[in-house]
């Protein structure tokens, strides 16, 4: 089995230890860790040209992206609630094989999104007591 946040083996994975970035994230965001299983690892080995691609098409289509989520989630970080410094993140990398999609991205605030790096973890249907 493969880990859900992170990609690896479960053999492999430390994404249940309290000091992850899986872990430091959700806790964050005032959830716990539940580890996630699946059966088929995320796609390895993206290629370069596919990355200047895909980060090609999300530079061109910013400014509205932006602006379509930020109007679904109410302009506020899907993980803790805050609303400075929010920028675009994909749900699933493009280093995972993740796409610059509408439906692959949320808003997380900067210090969000450096913690959540390379990981698998959607928080758009999490809410946040307003």
């Amino acid at each position: 089995m493969y880990c859900g946040y992170c990609g690896r083996l479960d053999h492999r994975c430390a994404c249940s230890e309290a000091n992850s970035a899986a872990a430091s994230f959700l806790s964050r965001g005032g959830r716990a860790f539940q580890p996630r299983w699946q059966a088929s690892p995320y796609k390895r080995a993206v290629p370069p040209q596919v990355k200047r691609r895909e980060r090609a098409i999300l530079k061109r289509n910013y400014r509205s992206w932006y602006a379509d989520v930020a109007g679904k989630s109410g302009a506020r970080c899907a993980n803790c609630g805050a609303d400075e410094d929010l920028v675009l993140d994909h749900v699933l990398p493009i280093a995972k094989g993740g796409r610059s999609t509408l439906d692959n991205l949320q808003l997380l605030c900067a210090a969000c999104n450096r913690i959540k790096g390379k990981l698998a973890i959607d928080c758009r249907s999490f809410r946040h007591p307003e």
